[in-house]
């Protein structure tokens, strides 16, 4: 059995951003924002390198862009309008640094681009950005034009430009106080090569005296602006790697011991996560194991796992950097744990609404593992059953949904089956906090003065229900009316906040009045739905505020731990697509549902990508 974790990076989207800071109030949330940023820089502090910009586009661009930038990635057919082919000829002439800079801070609502500066939920650092304008240089500029430009500079330029452009030829002479420095940053980035050009063709400002056709100066207009930048080969990055070494060591988390014993698999993925390549080799005495891949795809995507107590365990995933060959992948494996008491559900949180005849019911669990120790159940065998869930007597179309450490991309969770206490998943629960979200959907018949109810098989630090303000009300020992709040145009709802529960109690309330209108757009609970949704982002933002998302853990060292989140939001969004396309395949999910679900999680893994430092 896999034992693998899924969770995704969440995104608000713009939208809904009032609705969700209304739903932080109302669960008594105080999210403090940012400052407002200075001013964006007009030019950079010092040239942006392609270098560092190119893979930073391959995992923020490239899912609307393409790879190469020609505006053909994997969502480019999703999109309001076609993103921008960055190959194209007439953008190379008429692009502006600085505004190209603008427009990835800002991004462009209209295209359904969004924001890479202070405004975006992952924003890209200043100078990242800008690496990100030499990348898009670089992708439109191909090789030829610089080399043949470089040519044209030499045999006519340098003698009075220098070697770098700073206008220190040897020919600059007495005149090369008005000789243009080339290097100056703020010539370049605040224009295009077509407003170069035509300067160089205006004999009121030029008093060149070389003869150069049209194209050699285009040429050479393109390798002179590498004086502020700095180029680098995109197709470089497509080339094959001779060899790829890849090793690390194999530890166990809950004893800090390694692992001796065993073997581990390694499996590599091209961008669309098609696995391309699988070796198998036994763990050394001292814990460590060693691959090495021939003529490996630059762009594919590594994952190692080891079996350990009949539970595969996997590193994080890991991509290679430009010009590097070898990687370090260490695993983290755990002792299995039977004790129920390990297990917390953090928070639960009840959206109630209504279609005209039935109460629909969302439930989110927030699940913790207080533990050192994978939690298998209380019976030592997974299959068996792990999270022991109850629902009310007489739910209908009760149905279930999982994600882990964020509130996107819900995937079904087939894993749940029913057993003679209710439901109960067979997933095993990795140690953390917050480590995994179960969103349970039901319906009930409705009827005045309903109670519902179930039991909570595990400790409960606070429950919360939220439902629309219709004419209908909670009552109930514990329950606390937190006001109503209004929605925009789903009018008001309501809260009500219950303190903590202890294991064996019941999560039970009255739900009394007689509701005067059906807000449910569709019949039936889910994330689709808008007061679902909303709610569901309300607690994102919770959680993200509260630092909650991604529990310290004792045995790892802060640098450590900050990684390994970032890294198991990469892994889980593989396991993820894995998930969804086996569910596809076995008839579980709808088309259409299917491919807007892989489209999304894609987008989010190409995010991903980048490194926990945003370089």
């Amino acid at each position: 059995m896999i034992f693998s974790q899924l969770s995704h990076s969440f995104r608000r989207r713009a939208a809904r951003a009032a609705l969700v800071f209304l739903v932080l109030l109302i669960l008594s949330t105080a999210v403090l924002s940012a400052p407002a940023s200075a001013q964006e820089p007009l030019e950079p502090a010092g040239p942006p390198d392609a270098q560092v910009g190119l893979p930073l586009f391959a995992n923020r661009c490239a899912n609307c862009h393409g790879p190469e930038g020609q505006g053909n990635g994997e969502l480019a057919g999703n999109l309001p309008r076609p993103p921008r082919d960055y190959t194209d000829e007439e953008f190379r002439r008429t692009a502006v640094p600085s505004s190209l800079f603008q427009t990835i801070t800002d991004g462009r609502p209209a295209g359904a681009m969004p924001p890479f500066g202070p405004a975006s939920s992952n924003p890209i650092d200043t100078d990242s950005r800008w690496d990100l304008v030499a990348a898009v240089f670089s992708l439109g500029t191909p090789v030829e034009a610089i080399e043949n430009g470089r040519v044209i500079y030499e045999e006519n330029c340098l003698s009075c430009h220098g070697e770098e452009g700073a206008g220190d030829g040897p020919e600059a002479g007495a005149s090369a106080a008005t000789v243009p420095d080339l290097s100056d940053l703020r010539y370049w980035y605040s224009r295009s090569n077509e407003m170069v050009l035509a300067s160089l063709q205006d004999p009121e400002i030029t008093d060149h005296t070389y003869d150069l056709g049209e194209d050699e100066l285009w040429d050479v207009i393109d390798y002179a602006r590498t004086f502020s930048y700095i180029y680098a080969d995109p197709q470089a990055a497509f080339q094959p790697i001779e060899v790829v070494s890849i090793s690390g060591q194999v530890l166990n988390g809950s004893t800090d011991d390694m692992i001796s014993a065993g073997s581990v698999l390694l499996r590599a993925f091209t961008p669309d996560l098609q696995q391309v390549a699988t070796q198998e080799t036994e763990i050394a005495s001292d814990g460590t194991y060693n691959f090495e891949v021939t003529e490996a795809g630059s762009d594919w995507v590594y994952m190692t796992s080891a079996e350990y107590g009949d539970i595969s365990f996997s590193s994080s995933p890991e991509r290679l950097e430009p010009g590097v060959s070898e990687l370090e992948m260490p695993i983290v494996v755990f002792d299995a744990t039977e004790d129920p008491s390990a297990i917390q559900f953090q928070q639960v949180h009840m959206i109630m609404d209504y279609d005209g005849e039935n109460v629909q019911v969302s439930e989110i669990y927030v699940v913790s593992n207080l533990e050192q120790a994978v939690f298998i159940g209380e019976s030592g065998d997974p299959e068996q059953g792990t999270l022991q869930l109850g629902v009310p007597t007489g739910a209908q179309n009760v149905a279930f949904q999982r994600s882990f450490q964020s509130f996107e991309n819900f995937l079904p969770a087939t894993e749940v089956i029913p057993n003679d206490q209710g439901y109960v998943d067979t997933v095993p629960v990795r140690p953390g906090s917050g480590v995994m979200n179960l969103l349970v959907s039901y319906s009930l018949p409705y009827e005045m003065n309903m109670t519902l109810g179930h039991p909570l098989f595990y400790d409960t630090n606070s429950a919360t229900i939220v439902l629309p303000d219709i004419g209908l009300d909670i009552e109930g020992t514990g329950w606390t009316s937190e006001g109503s709040q209004q929605m925009g145009d789903m009018g008001s709802i309501s809260s009500y906040s219950h303190p903590s529960l202890a294991a064996g109690e019941a999560l039970s309330f009255t739900l009394t009045g007689r509701p005067s209108a059906s807000t449910s757009a569709v019949a039936g609970s889910s994330v689709d739905n808008n007061l679902t949704g909303v709610v569901i982002g309300g607690i994102a933002l919770l959680l993200a505020a509260v630092g909650a998302v991604f529990a310290v853990q004792n045995w790892r060292s802060e640098a450590e731990e900050a990684a390994t989140a970032h890294a198991d939001q990469v892994e889980s969004m593989l396991y993820a697509v894995a998930a969804l396309d086996q569910a596809y395949e076995a008839g579980k999910v709808e088309t259409s549902q299917y491919h807007e679900r892989r489209a999304d999680l894609l987008d989010q893994l190409a995010a991903n990508w980048v490194p926990a430092d945003g370089r």
